[in-house]
């Protein structure tokens, strides 16, 4: 597990991670060679699984967010239709959850007619999927957070 270090290495770069080594050092006074060989084990320790860019979704078009809770038909489906999911390009997040829904995917589009193209269409629709009993859609209307930044206990 990460010691008081690693938390303030993994705070400032969840804030930022493109920044220089010395940057980092000059933030948390910890030395860039301790910074370097920190980050090295949290990625071998898989504490860091990625490091990549956040991208404004509204700066490449992509205004339409939406909520889908899927139903699905048969229990050991679940996993299929959320791996299934998880494949599709405009899928930002997939969840597997108890409760009324069994599977939540977060989705982006350009518009309300490609959201609506992705659930209902004919051939490729997600309610003629094999497995998906009933679907529920919400529409984002604002984000207020999105941020992917999470405090390390």
């Amino acid at each position: 597990m990460a010691d008081e270090i690693d938390k303030q290495i993994l705070i400032e770069l969840q804030k930022d991670a493109d920044r220089r080594m010395y940057q980092l050092e000059k933030i948390t006074k910890i030395p860039r060679s301790t910074i370097h060989n920190r980050i090295q084990k949290l990625k071998k320790d898989k504490i860091i699984t990625q490091i990549k860019a956040v991208v404004d979704p509204e700066k490449i078009n992509l205004n339409v967010c939406a909520l889908i809770h899927i139903v699905v038909s048969f229990k050991k489906g679940v996993h299929v239709i959320a791996q299934r999911l998880a494949n599709l390009k405009n899928v930002e997040e997939v969840y597997i959850t108890a409760g009324v829904f069994d599977v939540i995917a977060k989705v982006r589009f350009k518009s309300n007619k490609e959201l609506s193209d992705f659930i209902f269409n004919d051939k490729t629709g997600i309610k003629i999927w094999d497995g998906v009993e009933r679907t529920e859609s919400m529409i984002c209307l604002e984000t207020i957070k999105e941020n992917g930044v999470l405090e390390t206990p």
